[in-house]
C-alpha cells in the first residue's frame, strides 16, 4: 500500500475524498490530513507519504507553496492538485513544480480513479 496525505481547508472535501473512491483497492491508504499548508507540511515531513492530494487555496500556506516545500526535500513525492480555480497561472506553476495531475472541483470519481491508477503505476516503476 502506498501512503496518501490529503491537504484541503474544507472538512467536507477531505471527507468526500476519502469516500468517492476505494483507495485500498487502488493500492493506497490514507495516512493523514490537514486543513492548512503549515499543518500539512509538518505532518507530511513526519509521515513521508508517497502521494499528496493538495488544494491550491488554503490558509497559512497555499497549496503551491506547500508543494514547493515538499519537492525541495523529497522530489519523488507524487502530487495531485484539486482546485476549484481553473486559472491558467495556477496550472503553469503546478507544471513547473512537477505536479502529476491537476483536477478541478467538484471531483469526478472516475477521473480521480483514473489519475490514481496512473500514479500507482508510476510508483511501481
Amino acid at each position: 500500500m502506498y501512503k496518501v496525505f490529503i491537504a484541503d481547508d474544507e472538512y467536507y472535501i477531505r471527507e468526500g475524498l476519502k469516500r468517492i473512491v476505494n483507495w485500498e483497492r487502488l493500492g493506497f491508504k490514507i495516512v493523514g490530513e490537514a486543513e492548512d499548508g503549515i499543518e500539512a507540511l509538518e505532518k507530511i515531513k513526519r509521515i513521508n507519504p508517497d502521494l499528496c492530494v493538495i488544494d491550491v487555496k488554503m490558509p497559512e500556506m497555499d497549496g503551491l507553496e506547500l508543494i514547493s516545500n515538499i519537492k525541495s526535500y523529497k522530489n519523488s513525492t507524487k502530487i495531485i492538485i484539486l482546485t476549484g480555480y481553473p486559472e491558467f497561472d495556477y496550472a503553469i506553476k503546478a507544471i513547473e513544480l512537477g505536479v502529476n495531475f491537476y483536477i478541478l472541483k467538484p471531483v469526478d470519481p472516475e477521473i480521480l480513479k483514473e489519475k490514481l491508477e496512473k500514479v500507482y503505476h508510476e510508483l511501481e516503476k
